[in-house]
């Protein structure tokens, strides 16, 4: 029957099955792993990204590869040309830093890994490295464009996004994110050539079965990667933790610039949460204030407006209040305590507590908890705990 298509409705019937890939890629269950639901809740802190990346170096490096294997794999002249040319302009050879150079810069300046070459993989790192080796280069020219199209550089830029999101939340600056931010904006060269030349073999027996079992291998591979990471940063916390007490060695070596140990260099905090609901009184923003190589401790600034309060809630984390400015009343459990400035109130874990500003003033607190410990154990709790949290 499809040999009577005229050949305007068999191109719109290959538009349609494109469409259809793309229609998958987007409802895959890829994008429900742990490590973006972590970043789009702000979960991760500044260290859980240091491991992150470093592991995603073994992955990044090995790009060229996964290229060459499907070049080599290819055989129409015309696309092997365009994705050597496509290396040429990614490799810097135009001018400028290839993209390579500016994530290794990344890594190095503000994540601050200094010998990349005595990074430890993971062994499910190293196992989806091979896997995308084996799928770049052992592939038939179908199937091996599909799992690097649309399995790979076709998601790139909406993968990025959700990561930077949680990047931001954890107190990355746009400066440290150029790596980033490049993949988010630019029309990636790689992706439209090996789209185009997936394409060219729609007329081949089984091409979009070929197509969408390629591209589900890849998200799936790199879902399990993903969750493999998260589950690490969970289960490792408290690892990392005892191994760096035991070494003895100050973390502060860690620091290119001592003044950002100083909470009045910090710019502006990133903020974590806000609510307003009139009707209860409550009006009040929490700032992070973030520090570079804080592993438990968490502070924050919470600002109450003149006459309001924040919510009552409880959570898993400890908190020392101390009052920077203002004036009211903390609410512990059922007993209010009097504050001013300067005071220092303890908050124990679980107890229902809420600040109160019965000033004329801006009420300013510094919160100290220890949701970098407890969260690693619960999760986000404060997800269940809190009101309207965005």
């Amino acid at each position: 029957m499809s040999n009577l298509l005229t050949p305007l409705a068999r191109s719109e019937k290959k538009i349609d099955r494109l469409d259809d890939l793309y229609q998958f890629v987007k409802n895959h269950p890829f994008w429900n792993n742990s490590l973006f639901l972590a970043c789009l809740r702000g979960e991760l802190n500044r260290q859980d990204f240091i491991y992150i990346f470093s592991q995603y170096y073994l992955y990044s490096k090995n790009f060229t590869r996964y290229v060459a294997g499907i070049m080599a794999n290819c055989d129409r002249d015309q696309f092997r040309a365009k994705l050597t040319q496509n290396l040429w302009e990614e490799s810097g050879e135009e001018g400028g830093l290839s993209h390579a150079e500016i994530f290794r810069n990344f890594l190095k300046n503000s994540l601050l890994i200094g010998d990349l070459s005595e990074i430890e993989y993971e062994d499910f790192t190293q196992e989806f490295v091979d896997i995308y080796l084996k799928n770049s280069i052992q592939a038939d020219p179908v199937s091996g464009s599909a799992w690097l199209s649309l399995g790979t550089e076709g998601i790139v830029s909406d993968m990025y996004q959700i990561i930077v999101e949680g990047m931001r939340k954890a107190g990355f600056q746009d400066i440290e994110l150029e790596f980033f931010q490049i993949h988010i904006d630019c029309d990636d060269e790689h992706a439209a050539t090996l789209t185009e030349m997936m394409c060219s073999y729609q007329d081949l027996p089984e091409w979009f079965e070929t197509c969408l079992q390629a591209t589900d291998r890849a998200l799936t591979a790199r879902a399990h990667f993903f969750e493999c990471l998260y589950d690490r940063i969970v289960r490792g916390f408290n690892l990392s933790l005892v191994s760096t007490i035991k070494n003895r060695e100050s973390l502060a070596n860690q620091v290119t610039d001592i003044s950002g140990l100083k909470s009045s260099t910090i710019q502006a905090g990133t903020k974590i949460y806000s609510n307003s609901t009139p009707h209860l009184n409550i009006e009040f923003a929490v700032e992070r204030l973030v520090f570079p190589v804080t592993q438990v401790l968490d502070p924050r600034i919470v600002i109450i407006p003149a006459g309001k309060n924040n919510e009552k809630h409880r959570h898993a984390h400890e908190t020392l209040l101390y009052i920077l400015q203002g004036a009211g009343q903390v609410l512990i459990d059922h007993r209010l305590i009097d504050v001013a400035t300067g005071d220092v109130v303890f908050i124990p874990r679980w107890c229902i507590h809420q600040s109160q500003n019965n000033g004329n003033l801006e009420m300013k607190i510094l919160a100290v908890t220890d949701f970098g410990l407890t969260s690693t154990v619960l999760g986000n709790y404060d997800r269940q705990t809190r009101m309207n949290l965005r």
